[in-house]
């Protein structure tokens, strides 16, 4: 199964990105507006089996929104396994299956790594190339938008 994989170091603690990361569906909207319209818990309380729906801001091409249902969730492993049901790179990049894992490492006294992969299928060639690219670059943002966000509140 084709996979993705990228790491992301990060400037500030793993314990803090963690409990930023636990009020994300509040923080995100407000720090980056133009990329996250909103987060939407719509079934459960944000535990495995959970869905909720991510709708994007105007800067995302073609805009829509994911619906994504969490598969696991590790709090002292600093890690959660969600996979996409509907939407997002589903419809934009043809894939039938999207599930990612956001692990949380700790390196340092005030530094972390966050590492994603993501296991999918379908797609082409082109769109596979074309996902992965789009795909770091809204990470890299999401999770320096955080990590700034995590920075400026201590």
């Amino acid at each position: 199964m084709p996979s993705f994989e990228h790491e992301l170091e990060l400037g500030v603690s793993a314990a803090a990105m963690w409990a930023a990361m636990k009020d994300q569906n509040t923080i995100l909207p407000k720090l980056m507006p133009e990329a996250i319209a909103s987060i939407e818990n719509v079934e459960g309380e944000g535990g495995p089996g959970s869905l909720r729906v991510v709708k994007f801001g105007p800067m995302v091409p073609n805009g829509g929104s994911v619906k994504e249902r969490m598969v696991s969730l590790d709090i002292e492993g600093c890690s959660v396994v969600s996979e996409e049901v509907e939407g997002g790179h589903l419809t934009q990049f043809g894939f039938t299956k999207w599930m990612q894992t956001l692990k949380l490492t700790s390196t340092g006294e005030n530094t972390s790594k966050l590492h994603i992969s993501a296991e999918f299928e379908g797609g082409s060639e082109e769109s596979i190339a074309m996902s992965g690219e789009i795909t770091k670059q809204g990470l890299n943002n999401t999770f320096k938008a955080l990590e700034q966000y995590v920075k400026t509140s201590a």
